[in-house]
């Protein structure tokens, strides 16, 4: 006897409420120290407003703004609003520069160095990156760069509303960013320059709050949500399997005509692997960043599975028939129309990338072109954008 779709409905309801509440959960815990970061970093690094991609078009101004930026590093924490630390404090390492090089007699060769710098250290520095190197020295290093990075660590904590004398006695909760400055070299007279930031691992347990949350209080949290989907799994699958035996012998017509079914299976499987995932991993769940990618894939299929239960009621039968026939068309024409965007990233990044910053590659044309459609502020976006997935 096949299972009510009714008893079906609810469980996937609870699953995907349960879901939907632990990412609200999750990214309440994380937003204090992440709220406008980024932007935060970017202005606080860089000196100034300029939107990103930045490009550095002459030599000094190239040399100047890497030694801004680490003298805006080792400045933050008597500067910025926030309390930020950076090296050395609490074991936080040294920025490092690495470079690489292209061989002059093959430029398809590519060789790197890694620098490991400090504050007022002019010999740390590369000789072609250091303020008393000669034209020549210089000119010789920018020849053979062909791209360079400066990393560094960041250190945040989440505003408090207690007192200072409060604050001196609790352990402040921090979070650990690394950051990276990119200069690329790839194009011909400019230097294109972007940040990333990431999450690093937290500071050593001693130094942690002993009364904010820890990632190992949702344990119970995944062992509940692994039981739910496990046992939705199995109601699905039950489901599915009725419909091969009863409908057809052919497990390529099943799939054709049970696709939904086949899609509800496939995500739950996905599901449970990440809460299994995220269980073994508890104590660093929210640092694990890739982990994040698949979480927002499994909650999205469970979202979007959620709606064929419209089919099942009188009521909503003609919006689910609708949605169901009307959801691969649109699929046909984003496919269909897709070579004609690519065409037009071609032709933009060939005729303005020499003259106009926004077209200068194909990632940055297509942001262009996709931001004419849907405002600019979805190119600042995805511009600026550093990926805090939270699971």
């Amino acid at each position: 006897m096949q299972m009510s779709w009714i008893f079906r409905a609810v469980v996937h309801t609870l699953l995907v409420v349960g879901m939907t509440y632990h990412a609200v959960d999750v990214d309440s815990h994380l937003l204090p120290y992440s709220r406008n970061l980024y932007n935060e970093l970017w202005r606080l690094l860089n000196g100034d407003d300029q939107d990103q991609p930045l490009n550095l078009f002459t030599i000094r101004r190239g040399v100047d703004h890497v030694h801004l930026v680490l003298a805006n590093y080792f400045s933050l924490p008597d500067v910025a609003l926030g309390k930020l630390h950076v090296a050395p404090f609490a074991g936080i390492p040294l920025p490092y520069l690495t470079v690489v090089f292209s061989s002059p007699s093959d430029p398809d060769h590519e060789s790197s160095r890694t620098y490991i710098l400090d504050k007022g250290n002019e010999q740390a520095w590369p000789e072609g990156l250091r303020p008393s190197a000669s034209s020549s020295v210089t000119r010789e290093f920018f020849d053979t760069l062909k791209h360079m990075t400066l990393a560094m660590e960041v250190q945040s904590h989440k505003p408090s509303l207690g007192t200072l004398e409060h604050e001196a006695v609790v352990h402040r909760d921090y979070m650990r960013w690394k950051v990276q400055f990119k200069y690329n070299f790839s194009t011909q007279g400019q230097i294109q320059l972007h940040m990333a930031v990431t999450r690093q691992l937290p500071t050593p347990p001693s130094r942690l709050s002993t009364t904010a949350r820890s990632p190992t209080d949702y344990i119970w949290r995944y062992v509940g949500l692994i039981v739910l989907s496990g046992g939705y799994l199995i109601l699905e699958t039950w489901a599915f399997l009725g419909n091969v035996v009863n409908d057809t012998p052919s497990w390529r017509v099943v799939l054709v005509q049970n696709l939904s079914g086949a899609f509800v299976v496939v995500t739950n499987v996905i599901t449970i692997a990440c809460f299994l995932h995220a269980w073994s991993e508890a104590p660093v769940l929210v640092y694990v960043e890739p982990l994040s990618w698949t979480y927002a894939v499994a909650s999205m299929g469970q979202w979007l599975s959620l709606l064929r239960f419209l089919s099942f009621n009188p009521r909503t039968y003609i919006l689910g028939l609708t949605l169901k026939r009307g959801a691969p068309q649109v699929v046909e024409f984003l496919i269909g129309v897709c070579p004609l965007f690519v065409g037009y990233v071609l032709f933009g990044t060939i005729m303005f990338g020499a003259t106009v910053p926004r077209f200068a590659g194909m990632a940055a044309t297509a942001t262009t072109l996709f931001a004419l459609a849907n405002g600019d502020e979805i190119r600042d976006t995805f511009v600026s954008l550093p990926w805090h997935g939270q699971v």
